[in-house]
């Protein structure tokens, strides 16, 4: 009979799984990316939230799986563009605009005179002589 193990639960979304359980998961996919499938074996990988927190998943064991370093970046970007789709479209629904009208253009100052000199000789003391 074997023993039942407790599902590990992040306290928080920044909580990182212990060793024992980035084990546990590497064993569960077999050693093998979730993204592309290929084996992960002597690569560096990542525990990565198949459900991304930012589009609603929990930070807890049955969420994570390994993938390759370089496969990471490209979920991510998926991940977050997934996030922005949905994010505009509930504003959308509940009547935000998310952007604002165009720019204001306006005909803005008229050009300054253009000036003849630079300065002008002081003629502080004219009239008298030194």
């Amino acid at each position: 009979m074997s023993r039942t193990t407790a599902e590990w639960i992040g306290k928080s979304d920044d909580a990182m799984p212990p060793p024992r359980v980035r084990l546990r998961i590497f064993q569960r996919f077999d050693g093998k990316c979730q993204e592309c499938g290929l084996p992960i074996s002597g690569k560096r990988w990542i525990c990565d939230h198949r459900i991304a927190l930012i589009n609603g998943g929990e930070n807890r064991e049955n969420n994570l799986g390994p993938i390759h370093e370089t496969c990471d970046k490209t979920k991510t970007a998926a991940d977050v563009a997934e996030k922005s789709k949905v994010y505009k479209k509930a504003a959308k629904n509940r009547g935000i605009s998310l952007r604002k009208g165009p720019k204001i253009r306006s005909g803005g100052f008229q050009p300054a005179a253009a000036q003849r000199q630079a300065s002008r000789p002081v003629d502080k003391w004219r009239g008298y002589s030194s």
